[in-house]
């Protein structure tokens, strides 16, 4: 019905429409551009020729400058450090320095290098004087001893601090002169050196005259000591005044040299501005042709977004606004028909109508549209259901018949406790007894990792997975809140077509997403299901308790009335229990309690109902169970648990039952709390007749003894 409609331009065809335009225009300014390009070419080479001379030229004054500064650093580390190194590279750059520089700059590199050798022969004497410094005060510090050696304690505690305090000075003196750049500082060394060399010279004369003649001849050396010490210190200040009266003349230097290449710099700016101007003419020459072809652009773009906006813009506004009333849809109206709203079917329409890329998203939003309301209806579904049993059948239906995958396993862990994990689901049943057995979860590669794990790109994958050699498989775990709850495996025959295959891993990705959907209600129930059991189940022996037993006792007995049959009662008393708690205490009570528990649900039916009465007392109800049967089943687990040995962590216990018996029937005149009642009476009978035994308590409260064992 649509052949008679002319077929609508695809988004592709309509942008190479577009772009045979753009390239059109393209060439027509690539046309005139090479006009323009050959009037440049013309005054090219000059401004090429000028510009590598420009340069050279900058490279080389940049090239001094760099030199300049190496001197200026190696001078002032000489200065510092009196280093050869140091000297030794002045002269490797001032040669470096020599042959890029002009005659006349030579003659003043010439200077500079003259004021060098001066500057070493000063360097070196601050090097001998330094080292006489330390010499006159390792004399001072000797002689000092010595007098002090042949002195009473009295005068040597006066001649010590006077002369070692003198000796700090004079060194603190030097270290300053050292260290000090200042010429007035150096001159204030030299003032204060002197007024020290008095002060101690006179305090020396002093002292001598109050001295023997012994110990007067070491005063006078002292005195001489303490002069040589002015004197060098006097000399290396000066010295130090020289250097830095060079230093600076130096400097001067350098920086003459400097101006000179950075004036020189400066004449070469100036013609690099007037080879800038000539460029910013021949720019200005092009402005014109890039105006126009500016404007002729915003023609052409104006053209091509009026286009656009009329084929390919309204369109998709119309398409995107219909998504969103789409969206709005979904997201407030999940249980309705959506494929019969007008918007579904506006959007079936847009997909069939137009053969283009917004057909094609319509036909693709639309497939979604239908996903999303199966996934929801199939989430409404399992919400209602009320066991996860439902909800893992629900999941299987979908599997086979709307998926189209036959073989796959759904691998539960019971509870969070629990490090088994064991199948709550195989289609076909068949597959259940060649399953590995995870007794300990965290083997199964994807539960442990919580990703999916394929064969079919790794092979042998899984150590446990027992079909390797017959059929691939896909594990996908069953993550929720960042717990691995299960694990769905997939199988497939390892020689399916790699047409099938590929449609099976469609399917499997489909898989997932209603396994999503479906994670967030198991988990609700497996949470309903344990609050239940909190509520209903006693703790310790996992038996259902007395709140559990009133809330069904009602419904379990008007089942039996209904069918016309009767309900086996049985009473259970471990003897001599608080024996054990008072022996062994109530840890050990604890695992008496949880073992004869399990005895007794494991002698019981699955029929059967087995309670927690009391501290150690245990009621079973057996339906469809005569007074026979069920002193039957009452000696059965009497025998089981006398055979039984109870191991604790610190012990062996050997421990007995009594249990009382007693009948409901569907016509009795007692209500069934009675029979329970009567089933304690024959159980406290049997505890008054020697334990670890079974009695019947018949209606008209005459006991008969079945088992009487000492």
């Amino acid at each position: 019905m649509h052949s008679n409609h002319p077929k609508a331009w695809s988004f592709r065809q309509q942008l190479n429409a577009i772009i045979f335009i753009a390239l059109f225009f393209v060439m027509g300014c690539g046309v005139f551009g090479g006009w323009r390009l050959l009037q440049f070419s013309s005054s090219q080479v000059t401004i090429q020729q000028s510009s590598q001379a420009l340069h050279q030229n900058l490279y080389t004054n940049f090239d001094k400058t760099r030199l300049i500064g190496e001197i200026h650093t190696q001078l002032r580390l000489y200065m510092q450090s009196g280093k050869a190194d140091n000297l030794d590279l002045i002269h490797k750059y001032s040669e470096d320095l020599r042959r890029k520089l002009s005659t006349e700059e030579q003659k003043t590199l010439g200077h500079f290098l003259e004021m060098i050798d001066t500057l070493e022969i000063r360097m070196k004497s601050l090097e001998e004087n330094t080292k006489k410094i330390a010499q006159t005060e390792k004399a001072l510090i000797d002689i000092t001893g010595q007098l002090i050696n042949i002195s009473s304690r009295e005068e040597g505690a006066i001649i010590r601090p006077l002369v070692v305090d003198s000796c700090l000075q004079h060194h603190q003196l030097y270290v300053t002169a050292i260290v000090a750049n200042q010429i007035d500082a150096l001159t204030r060394i030299q003032i204060d050196a002197a007024e020290i060399f008095t002060s101690l010279d006179a305090k020396l004369t002093a002292l001598g005259k109050t001295l023997n003649s012994n110990q007067q001849g070491f005063i006078e050396r002292l005195k001489t000591a303490n002069y040589e010490l002015d004197e060098t210190v006097h000399t290396i200040t000066s010295i130090r005044i020289t250097t830095l009266e060079t230093q600076q003349r130096i400097e001067q230097f350098l920086e003459t040299l400097n101006a000179g290449v950075t004036e020189d710099s400066l004449t070469k700016n100036t013609e690099a501005s007037a080879l800038m101007d000539t460029s910013l003419q021949l720019a200005r020459s092009n402005l014109l042709f890039v105006s126009a072809s500016l404007i002729g652009s915003a023609f052409l773009f104006a053209i091509i977004a009026f286009f656009l906006n009329q084929r390919m813009i309204r369109p998709l506004i119309g398409f995107v606004e219909l998504l969103r009333r789409m969206t709005q849809l979904l997201a407030g109206l999940r249980g309705q028909q959506v494929a019969e709203d007008e918007n579904l079917i506006q959007l079936s329409e847009m997909a069939i109508s137009r053969h283009d890329e917004l057909g094609e998203a319509a036909l693709a939003v639309k497939m979604l549209i239908t996903r999303l309301r199966e996934l929801s209806l199939f989430r409404q579904t399992i919400e209602a259901d009320e066991s996860t049993e439902e909800i893992y059948a629900r999941l299987a239906q979908i599997f086979e018949y709307k998926l189209g995958l036959e073989l796959f396993v759904i691998l539960e862990q019971s509870d969070e406790n629990s490090t088994a994990m064991a199948p709550v689901y195989c289609n076909p049943p068949e597959l259940a007894p060649e399953l590995p057995e995870f007794a300990i979860a965290e083997h199964c590669r994807a539960k442990r990792t919580g990703l999916m794990i394929t064969s079919l790109e790794t092979p042998f994958i899984c150590k446990q997975y027992p079909f390797s050699d017959t059929m691939d498989h896909i594990c996908i775990p069953m993550l929720v809140g960042g717990h691995v709850i299960g694990v769905v495996q997939f199988l497939f025959s390892l020689d399916l077509p790699e047409a099938v295959q590929h449609i099976k891993n469609k399917a499997v990705e489909e898989a997932r997403y209603y396994i999503a959907e479906a994670l967030p209600i198991l988990q609700a129930k497996h949470l309903a299901q344990k609050l239940k059991d909190m509520a209903t189940k006693d703790p310790l022996t996992g038996l259902y308790n007395r709140r559990y037993l009133d809330s069904v006792i009602e419904q379990f007995t008007e089942g039996t009335i209904r069918r016309k049959s009767k309900i086996g009662v049985l009473m259970c008393d471990i003897d001599h229990f608080k024996r054990v708690n008072d022996l062994f205490g109530h840890d050990t009570g604890d695992s008496v309690l949880i073992q004869l528990a399990q005895i007794g649900m494991s002698c019981a039916r699955k029929s059967d109902l087995v309670i927690r009465f009391g501290g150690e007392e245990f009621l079973l109800l057996l339906p469809d169970c005569d007074e026979s049967c069920a002193a039957t089943m009452a000696e059965r687990i009497r025998a089981t648990i006398e055979s039984h040995k109870v191991h604790t962590p610190n012990r062996t216990l050997q421990q007995t039952i009594s249990i009382g018996v007693a009948e409901f029937s569907h016509d009795s005149t007692k209500t069934i709390w009675e029979i329970i009642k009567l089933a304690d009476i024959a159980l406290y009978q049997a505890k008054e007749n020697g334990r670890n035994q079974v009695l019947i308590c018949q209606d008209d409260s005459v006991n008969k003894e079945l088992a009487n064992i000492p």
